[in-house]
């Protein structure tokens, strides 16, 4: 795990002492910088496998020619290793960036679909001066773009680092603004900065004379949905498979040099995760003391798993005063604005206080097992939609005319009334932070509309590979809405924030059930199997649990912003922009959203959102 960047196809003057040091805690344990007349590459290292000098970055090829810059792991390094040994490579060390290179300049483009791991790299060939840059399936380690003049490329693995490369003043991605509005994260590939776009998971670009081609490079997790599932396949065979798979991905996530934790919530997925480790395993859970929080707190539960699979446990109580205590330093720790993340920054913090480089989660379980409400509540509000049919834009237009029209879940459904019925839709009304109309409302009242050509955005549509309509795989049904979880909120949110906030703490954080091999593995299942309601494969994979902890209510992990947000001497000190009347701001997550988002936009585009002056 590190921070990466390079200039490629420009003189690169003070590139990387611009860029450097705002990837600095992504890599405290090693700095990096090779340049010729026309490209540099820097690298920050976070020292996970062979510790020895041996991993520095830059890493040249034994001949000179190619020069890679890696962050990430590639799990399935020991393999791949065996497999170039035998063709006759020799190695020096002992780590995965040796024989990521290896293997790159051996197979090319064509080898990316051997690689397990999460994974953004360039890989510069000084000969022909062209790069090849990718990204792992699901994205789980970030990538951003930019293109400079006479075509040159620069690349980073957070957003502000590219903003600190040359010192223009960055401008405002409108339509960008108008997406976050519309779900509380900005969609990939798209970034709040005008000319900054992220590299699609999943995806590679070559970088040639000046000349940026963007491909995909194999199929993504989500071609999971229907892959091979409508054969038949008995409960206890897709257990049977689901264990097998579980423990393959739980062993390959724990290869490390160094000591391997876990965040623990009292949660189905991290409880499986703990059951397949190694016993002995270090756990982290946040735990609330603020009065009236007993509804958030899943600190007892947590440590009672923990205990009963013999995990050194260390749970951390959070007070009202400490949130305000770090609340800058969370606040500064955001690449791009979004509603979450601070419960990822707190356990990270936790575990690297601890001695921790490493850390599992249990992210990506909800999706894969369909244990989120959307999986009930989607397909319903479709069916709902779908029977309405052409009465639903009057049926809109008479709701919002109501005194309680203007509330936010009656927003929501009137923009759902307003659209064509699709899951699409269904899943945006259920997930969504503002109504288009709303999200419309907003952008006019502060001046930032984008171009007539550009429509805004909502939140049950756009975004590459974001579409799934009634031609889709799976309309109306659980599969579908894994499908959209898992490429929107998973994809947009939820990774990225879980990178930059682990990495803000210094911490590598792994995800064994965001695993393309595990999905390829679990596609034959059938979606009538892997996501009954309840996660029961999971929990029927997983037979440890006790049945204390599986006949447990669902609680949810949530942070009680709403308590500190309601608290008229709130600990949360931020900002409530300019909003125009009528704009529903009762619920605490559309607050929280607009503080965070003015907060991000001053301080790294000088942006205030003020009322637009009256023409």
């Amino acid at each position: 795990m590190c921070g990466i960047a390079g200039q490629l196809g420009r003189d690169p003057g003070d590139f990387a002492a611009r860029v450097g040091p705002r990837l600095a805690h992504r890599g405290p344990d090693d700095a990096g910088v090779w340049q010729d007349a026309g490209a540099c590459l820097v690298h920050r290292r976070l020292a996970i496998l062979d510790l020895s000098p041996l991993g520095h970055q830059p890493m040249a090829s034994a001949c000179g020619r190619w020069q890679l810059v890696f962050n990430g792991e590639i799990y399935n390094h020991a393999e791949l290793r065996r497999r170039l040994e035998a063709e006759g490579q020799r190695f020096r060390g002992s780590g995965d960036t040796e024989v990521l290179l290896a293997w790159l300049v051996s197979r090319g483009l064509d080898g990316l679909g051997a690689l397990r791991g999460m994974f953004a790299f360039c890989l510069y060939d000084t000969r022909e001066r062209s790069a090849l840059l990718a990204r792992d399936p699901h994205g789980i380690k970030p990538l951003y773009l930019r293109s400079g003049p006479g075509g040159s490329l620069a690349f980073a693995s957070e957003l502000r680092a590219l903003l600190a490369a040359d010192g223009q003043p960055p401008s405002l991605n409108r339509q960008a603004l108008g997406r976050y509005l519309a779900t509380g994260s900005v969609s990939e590939p798209d970034t709040l900065v005008a000319g900054v776009q992220r590299l699609p998971c999943g995806h590679a670009a070559t970088w040639r004379q000046g000349r940026l081609t963007v491909q995909p490079w194999g199929a993504l997790p989500e071609s999971l949905v229907g892959a091979t599932g409508a054969g038949a396949m008995t409960a206890a065979e897709a257990v049977a498979l689901t264990r097998s798979a579980l423990e393959d991905s739980v062993a390959a996530h724990m290869v490390s040099d160094v000591p391997v934790g876990l965040f623990l919530s009292a949660g189905l997925d991290s409880a499986s995760l703990l059951a397949l480790a190694p016993r002995g395993l270090h756990t982290f859970t946040i735990g609330f003391a603020t009065p009236g929080a007993g509804g958030f707190d899943e600190s007892g539960p947590a440590a009672r798993i923990a205990a009963h699979f013999g995990a050194h446990h260390t749970p951390l109580n959070l007070t009202a005063d400490q949130a305000r205590q770090w609340l800058p330093a969370f606040l500064a720790s955001q690449d791009q604005p979004s509603i979450d993340g601070y419960n990822t920054w707190c356990v990270a913090r936790l575990a690297t206080e601890h001695g921790l480089k490493v850390a599992l989660s249990g992210l990506g379980g909800d999706e894969l097992f369909g244990g989120y409400p959307s999986f009930r509540m989607v397909p319903k509000l479709r069916r709902w939609r779908s029977l309405i049919g052409p009465a639903g834009p009057p049926a809109a237009w008479l709701l919002q005319r109501l005194p309680q029209g203007r509330g936010a879940r009656l927003q929501r459904i009137s923009g759902l009334l307003e659209a064509p019925a699709s899951l699409a839709e269904a899943y945006g009304c259920f997930r969504g932070l503002f109504s288009p109309s709303e999200t419309q409302r907003l952008l006019a009242h502060w001046g930032l509309r984008p171009e007539p050509a550009a429509a805004v955005p909502t939140a049950g549509r756009g975004g590459i590979g974001n579409s799934l309509g009634d031609g889709g795989v799976a309309p109306g049904g659980r599969e579908g809405v894994a499908w959209l979880e898992g490429s929107r909120y998973l994809r947009n949110q939820l990774l990225p924030d879980s990178d930059v906030m682990a990495m803000a703490a210094g911490l590598e954080l792994r995800l064994p059930l965001v695993d393309a091999q595990l999905q390829r593995r679990l596609a034959p299942i059938p979606a009538a199997l892997r996501l009954a309601e309840g996660k029961q494969l999971l929990a029927r994979s997983v037979p440890e649990l006790p049945d204390w902890f599986l006949n447990r209510p669902k609680q949810g992990f949530r942070f009680p912003f709403q308590l500190w947000l309601d608290d008229p001497a709130s600990p949360l000190a931020l900002r409530l922009p300019s909003t125009p009347r009528g704009i529903d701001l009762a619920p605490w997550y559309r607050r929280w959203s607009l503080m965070v988002l003015q907060h991000w936009l001053e301080v790294h585009l000088g942006l205030s959102l003020s009322p637009a002056p009256r023409p």
